[in-house]
């Protein structure tokens, strides 16, 4: 039996979420904006020191640093301007209202289930918002650990808020019962339960690696090269370290992957009589597999880094992208029923 309520409550927690989650989008753009700014400023000043006095360029940088670094982090307002005492950083103030949003985009999904009295990933639109609710958490989670990740913010948000717009616009189903054949097997709760977080780590995964390519690009450029954009980037860890990210991101979700494989071949033995059917979710979800692996074994060779390893990995992303959508929306099969 269905809840309605319960279920307008969870559409309305997802759209909450959504404006949530673009006034956070919005803040760390600003903070961004703001301080990439702030740092070409002030690569600026010590050039014209150095011209100006015949200063060495170690002091310049050293005198510079010490007038504006420490507001660097935490300033607000005009370029340059610290920050008012007792005030919140536009980072600080989107990381909140990400950490807002997250809760909320979470309880909106555990009421979806509550509603259905199942879990919340059996079509398209509730994969989706599950999916995404594991994103953020997992970014959040990395930002509390790692703060310089925070960074990251306007790049992770980007993604989650295309999936949820297209979750609530296209993919969006009334809340219903499980189909009959999906019933009274424990292979839905872990199956797709891995596939979920195989899913969210690979759009992790992606995020880091296209900005691993943007920031190699920029780094053979040299300064000046981008423009804005290449104050932007310097503000991003370097192509190495994003490199590493998304080598450890991958390598998880590769895992993930690998046990969805596993778990689903046990539940088609136990639905439909066989191991293996050649089915276009089956196949298209083993083609994933093949394209992360070779990712992390060409990776792990040491001869196949930096941009060739990064447009390996995304195009193991573009092989979920088609799986999902594609694959649910277009082939038939006999995965077409629940649209995953």
């Amino acid at each position: 039996m269905i809840d309605q309520q319960l279920a307008e409550i969870s559409s309305l927690a997802i759209m909450v979420t959504i404006i949530l989650y673009v006034l956070a989008l919005i803040g760390f753009a600003a903070d961004l904006a703001s301080t990439s700014q702030r740092r070409s400023d002030q690569k600026l000043a010590q050039k014209e020191l150095v011209a100006a006095g015949g200063v060495p360029a170690e002091a310049a940088a050293s005198a510079v640093a010490s007038g504006a670094g420490a507001q660097d982090a935490d300033a607000e307002g005009p370029v340059g301007s610290p920050r008012a005492p007792g005030t919140m950083s536009a980072q600080t103030f989107a990381f909140v209202l990400a950490g807002l949003g997250t809760a909320l985009h979470l309880f909106g999904v555990a009421t979806r289930s509550g509603a259905t009295k199942q879990v919340p990933w059996t079509n398209m639109y509730e994969f989706a918002t599950t999916s995404t609710a594991v994103v953020m958490l997992a970014f959040l989670v990395f930002s509390i650990r790692r703060a310089e990740l925070r960074v990251l913010g306007t790049f992770v948000l980007g993604p989650v808020l295309v999936a949820l717009m297209l979750a609530q616009l296209v993919w969006i189903v009334p809340a219903a019962e499980l189909t009959p054949s999906l019933q009274n097997s424990h292979w839905i709760y872990i199956h797709i339960a891995v596939a979920v977080l195989a899913t969210s780590l690979s759009i992790l995964g992606a995020v880091v690696a296209a900005l691993q390519l943007t920031q190699a690009h920029h780094e053979r450029a040299g300064e000046g090269h981008w423009g804005a954009m290449g104050r932007v980037l310097d503000r991003l860890p370097s192509s190495t370290v994003l490199e590493g990210l998304s080598f450890r991101i991958h390598s998880v979700g590769f895992v993930c992957w690998t046990f969805t494989l596993i778990f689903g071949a046990i539940w088609a033995r136990e639905a439909w009589g066989r191991y293996w059917g050649w089915d276009p979710k089956e196949v298209w979800t083993f083609i994933i597999w093949v394209i992360y692996a070779a990712y992390l074994h060409a990776r792990t060779t040491g001869g196949f880094r930096g941009t060739r390893a990064a447009w390996l990995a995304l195009a193991g992303f573009l092989a979920v992208v088609f799986n999902y959508t594609i694959v649910n929306t277009v082939i038939n099969g006999l995965h077409s029923y629940s649209g995953l």
